[in-house]
């Protein structure tokens, strides 16, 4: 025999062997249940990732929702200043001061 027809054979019994022994492992740990427990721990993580996932949209939604609402009403605050200060009757001098930033982050 020579040397490329021993390397061959040894190769080739190490992978099956390998391989036969991979497969012994699979079937031990699907007799144990190793395989379903294994799914249902990647289930109820993925489901955590989803729950996380969904508050984390929620809140960020809410605070979205929250920026809108401020600039809309700083708007129109601005607007009607404008309108008052326009105003024959009344003038700048009959309004209080425009809050500042942080007043009106409160």
């Amino acid at each position: 025999m020579e040397a490329a027809q021993l390397i061959t054979i040894i190769l080739s019994s190490s992978v099956v062997s390998g391989i036969v022994l991979k497969l012994f492992d699979l079937i031990k740990d699907a007799r144990a249940g190793q395989l379903q427990q294994r799914r249902a721990e990647v289930d109820r993580a993925e489901t955590a990732k989803d729950k996380a996932l969904a508050r984390a949209e929620a809140a960020e939604a809410a605070e979205e929702a929250q920026a809108r609402r401020t600039r809309i009403v700083e708007e129109s605050l601005a607007v009607h200043r404008r309108l008052i200060i326009d105003a024959p009757c009344l003038g700048p001098g009959t309004l209080p001061d425009y809050p500042s930033r942080s007043e009106r982050n409160l």
